[in-house]
Formats: C-alpha cells, sequence, structure tokens
C-alpha cells in the first residue's frame, strides 16, 4: 500500500502545494499509523510502523519530493496566505524527517528511534475515548501482535552499525525504555480485556515482552561496544536552523541565553527583595544574589504535597480556580465546557512514562483532552517522594497551570484541533507552541493570578528555561559534559538535582526541543510589547489573544504579519 501511495505522489505533477500537502498527510500516516491513531485518524489504528530498510528508502524519498516541489510553490510567490502556512509548516517537517533519517541516520543509529514506536504503540489507543472501547481494544491488541516484528527491524538495522556511531548511553535508556514496555506487555495489557479475549491478549502481549526483553538484552550488548557520542556535533546547526527557524547560529544564540539568564537572575532578585519582608518578617535578606535566591526558593518548595493523593487535587482545583479566574476577567474566549481530564496516569501503564498533555487530535477536535499528572513511581524511596514533591510543589503548580491548560497549551491546542487547515496541529511550530505556554505563565500572573511565591516559582522556572537552550547548545557543539551540566544548571540556574539531572538527558535524546521555551517566550513577549505600545489606550487583551491563536500553531513571524499589519 505505501509503496504504491508513493509512487503516486512522485509520479503525478499535483495541481497545487494543496494536493501536495495532502498527499504528503496520507504518506505520513500510512508511514506511521500510531501518529495518525494520536491526531485522531482511525483508519490505520490496526496497524503498528512497519519500518524495513525499503519502506524508510521510499519515505525519504518522498520528503526529498516534497521539498522541491513545495520550495518551488513557495518561491513563486504565487500562494494564498492559508496555503502557504500549510505549506511552510510541511515542508519544514520534510526537512526534519529527511535530517533525521537521511543526515543524522537514526534508524541505524539511535535506537531511541525504535523504542520510542514501541513504547507509544497502544497509548493513544487506551487512553482515548474516541471510539468505543471494544473497537480501541481491538485495534490496541493487533498492534501488540506487531510488537516483535518492530522489535527484529531495530535489530537488523542497528546491527551493521559501527560501533563508532552508536551512543552507549542512548543504547542504555533504550534499553530501559524497552523493558519498561515489556514489563506493561506482560503486568498491564490483558488486564483490560475480557474474559473471550482474554487468552489472546495474553498470548500477544506475552510474544511482544519477549521480544522487548530480546531487544533490551541486544541494546545492552550494544551499550557494552558503542564507542560514539550522543552529541549532533557538526550536524546540531541545521537541526537548529530546521527546529526553531533561528537566524542566528546556535553559538551567538547561546550567548544572547548567557546575558538573558543574568538579567533573568536580577529580576528575580530584586523582585525577591521586594517582597522580602513579606514571606520572611523580621528578617534580614542575604546581601548576595545567589544567596538571596536560593532562601526564597527553598521557601517556595517548603508548600508541598504530602502524598499523590493531595498533588493531583491540587492540581485539580488548580484547574478549576483558574477557569473561574479567567471567566471572570476580559483575557480570552475560553471554549465551554472544559473537555479536560486531570489525573495520575492510568494504573495499567505499569513502567511507561506517560505524563503530560496529550491534546485531542485534528481528525477528534471535540475529544477529551488529559493531562496525566507526572507523579513518584510506587518503588520510589520516601526520600525520592519528597524530593519529587519538593520540585513540583504546591506553587510551582499554580503557576504552571496556566502553561499547561489555560490559557495555555490546552486552549492553544484545542483550537488548533478545530482548524480546517488540519496540517498546522499536525505539524505545529515547536518555537510557538512552547513559547506560547511560557507567556501564558507570565501573563495571567501580570494579570493576578497566585501571589508572590508563585511568581518566584515563575521566575525560577524562566531561569530553567533559558538555561535549556544553554545547555542544549553547548551539550552538541561544545562537548559540555554531564557533569558540567549538572553543575552550570544547579549553580548558575539555582534549579534542583532532579531538574539539573533530567537537563542532561533531554539535550542528548531530544537535541534543540528545549530551546524553544526561551526563543519563543522572547519572540511572544516582544510581540506583546510592541503591540501594547503602539496601540496604547485602545490595546485590548482579549483581542490580542484571541489573534494569537486564530491562525493555528504557525511560526511567530506570521503573528507578527497579522498583528502589525494594521496598527
Amino acid at each position: 500500500m505505501l509503496a504504491a501511495l508513493l509512487a503516486v505522489v512522485v509520479a503525478a505533477a499535483p495541481a497545487s502545494s494543496g494536493e501536495t500537502v495532502s498527499r504528503y498527510r496520507e504518506a505520513y500516516f500510512e508511514t506511521f499509523p500510531s501518529r495518525a491513531t494520536e491526531a485522531g485518524r482511525h483508519d490505520f489504528d490496526n496497524r503498528l510502523e512497519d519500518l524495513s530498510r525499503p519502506r524508510l528508502a521510499r519515505w525519504i524519498s518522498l520528503n526529498r519530493e516534497t521539498l522541491a516541489r513545495l520550495s518551488s510553490a513557495l518561491a513563486s510567490g504565487s500562494l494564498s496566505s492559508d496555503d502557504r502556512l500549510d505549506a511552510e509548516l510541511t515542508l519544514r517537517h520534510a526537512e526534519w524527517e529527511v535530517h533525521e533519517l537521511a543526515v543524522r541516520h537514526r534508524p541505524e543509529r539511535d535506537p531511541l528511534f525504535w523504542t520510542g514506536v514501541a513504547g507509544n504503540a497502544t497509548v493513544f489507543l487506551l487512553v482515548r475515548n474516541d471510539r468505543p472501547q471494544a473497537e480501541r481494544l481491538s485495534a490496541a491488541l493487533a498492534r501488540m501482535g506487531q510488537i516483535p516484528r518492530l522489535a527484529r527491524q531495530a535489530q537488523e538495522a542497528l546491527s551493521s552499525t559501527s560501533p563508532a556511531f552508536l551512543s552507549p548511553e542512548l543504547c542504555r535508556i533504550a534499553a530501559r525504555q524497552a523493558r519498561a514496555s515489556a514489563g506493561f506487555a506482560r503486568k498491564g495489557f490483558s488486564a483490560l480485556f475480557a474474559s473471550e479475549t482474554k487468552a489472546r491478549a495474553s498470548a500477544a502481549a506475552d510474544s511482544a515482552a519477549q521480544a522487548l526483553d530480546r531487544l533490551a538484552l541486544f541494546l545492552d550488548e550494544l551499550a557494552g561496544r558503542a564507542s560514539g557520542s550522543p552529541r549532533l556535533g557538526n550536524d546540531y546547526a541545521e537541526a537548529f536552523r530546521i527546529a526553531t527557524s533561528e537566524k542566528d547560529l546556535p553559538a551567538s544564540v547561546a550567548e544572547q541565553a548567557v546575558a538573558a539568564l543574568a538579567d533573568k537572575r536580577r529580576e528575580a532578585a530584586g523582585y525577591g527583595r521586594s517582597v522580602w519582608s513579606e514571606i520572611f518578617p523580621g528578617q534580614e535578606a542575604p546581601a548576595e544574589e545567589k544567596a538571596l535566591l536560593s532562601r526564597l526558593f527553598s521557601r517556595v518548595a517548603a508548600d508541598r504535597a504530602k502524598d499523590t493523593d493531595e498533588f493531583v487535587a491540587d492540581y485539580k482545583k488548580q484547574v478549576s480556580d483558574l477557569d473561574a479566574f479567567l471567566h471572570a476577567r476580559e483575557v480570552v474566549s475560553l471554549p465551554d465546557p472544559l473537555t479536560l481530564t486531570v489525573d495520575r496516569s492510568p494504573g495499567y501503564f505499569v513502567g511507561q512514562s506517560v505524563g503530560g498533555v496529550y491534546p485531542a487530535g485534528p481528525y477528534a477536535p471535540d475529544a477529551q483532552t488529559l493531562w496525566y499528572l507526572p507523579t513518584p513511581s510506587d518503588s520510589a524511596t520516601p526520600e525520592e517522594r519528597d524530593g519529587f514533591f519538593r520540585d513540583f510543589n504546591h506553587h510551582f503548580n499554580v503557576m504552571i497551570t496556566p502553561h499547561e491548560i489555560l490559557p495555555g497549551h490546552y486552549l492553544q491546542l484545542k483550537v488548533a484541533a478545530h482548524q480546517p487547515r488540519k496540517v498546522r496541529a499536525l505539524f505545529p511550530d515547536g518555537v510557538y507552541v512552547e513559547g506560547w505556554g511560557t507567556f501564558c505563565e507570565r501573563l495571567i500572573l501580570d494579570t493576578g493570578w497566585g501571589g508572590p511565591l508563585d511568581r518566584l516559582a515563575h521566575l525560577k522556572k524562566q531561569m530553567e528555561n533559558i538555561a535549556r537552550t544553554i545547555v542544549d547548545i553547548r551539550v552538541h557543539t561544545a562537548q559540555m559534559p554531564r557533569q558540567e551540566v549538572i553543575r552550570f544548571v544547579k549553580e548558575e540556574a539555582l534549579q534542583d538535582d532532579q531538574f539539573a539531572s533530567n537537563m542532561w538527558t533531554r539535550a542528548i535524546t531530544s537535541p534543540t526541543q528545549m530551546t524553544t521555551y526561551y526563543l519563543g517566550y522572547r519572540q511572544i513577549f516582544r510581540l506583546y510589547e510592541e503591540m501594547k505600545a503602539a496601540r496604547g489606550p485602545a490595546f485590548g487583551l482579549k483581542d490580542f489573544m484571541d489573534r494569537m491563536l486564530s491562525l493555528g500553531p504557525v511560526a511567530v513571524s506570521h503573528y507578527r504579519e497579522l498583528l502589525l499589519s494594521d496598527r
């Protein structure tokens, strides 16, 4: 089927960029069925990715063909505004696919390419309720039966790779992911099925678990032989350009971020001094900036949940209170009612990490958005559990809810899902997506949400976001070692152990993504300030916010064109 579809796409000269975009989207779903399910498309639910070498070669060929056609269409200057936005997003996605598959050779060199697919194989079928449960379980069972084939393809792709191109650390991380997926298959999957299909589900899950265990052992062996680096090195600059559309080189952006981090520390210290007597009445504030912030951030962390039930209840209250807060103010148009589920990850996801916002896809826009909260594992020690709740403390929860939910990612992605141009929700601009969430943190605090400790939590988070950009660039282009990452994040960005350690892992497993928070916030906040200055007393916050959502998750530069064109 895929070969025939790709042949049609390559052979036929599309009449328009819209046809090119449409055909690319269909081939994308054909190649990555689990992503179709994530988007709310269900005609691929019974299939799991088949990523053999011939199929990947055809997919790379299609991406190159799409790049050529869309580049030509965009250069012509004849596209409508909507077609231009769709073409740009699709072109950038095709560029990223070529970079990952043909430049970085991820299927042959990065085992996370494979374990990521295995880990997500059944997630959206099991957590979403946009189809009858029986249909979703039937599709999940079909996919579970295809995991052994996927595991074999992974071993075949990685077996012929020189150890010099394999990272021991990525192999070990992937081995843990494979074992986590095996644990879910073995302990959680069959429990979802009724008696008449339970035996089949158990058999399929056991076969999948064995295949994933073999893959994990294979990856352990690879880690023992591997001598390569997880850093992108010379490939980073191009990955950064594609992912962010930044005109400045990574080294220049890192320098800007270093200055921004110092500025943000000064801003946090200045604010901290202004509220010190309210937080620590009768106590003298430390003179040194870092000592001052350390005391303040320790006070922020002191207000924290004692257990998971209290933690989840706190977040549910934040969502309810924030919804009421925004309804009482003219900040942004809100969809009613909220189609949102807030809870801890389902118990049957044994060993799998599924925390985060799972938005309604563009093909099921009215489905529930799922906000599964990160929680400490059941096996965590008391010290580990307390450390988790110290980092994800009450004031962190207060300030991050506007980022994740209202008017942040929940609203942003719910509006995008209702866009008639589905490609915008399918291939969103990451800088806009994370920039919007980070901007919403600050905006809603400025509107009156939360108090001094919540704002301090936000300022600490902004320092983390800036540090993410510095770390991501330096890890991949300046050989920044793990120990230096942890030292820098703790001593210069004043973050705790968990966030510092996680930053190294994120840098090596998802290059460039961490830069989108700082870059996006910078772009959107600048535009906001310009609009306020240009409009003066006529500036309307609700109009600004609504228009900043109106095009969907496209590059901020297009919102700049939209908003500044009629000043």
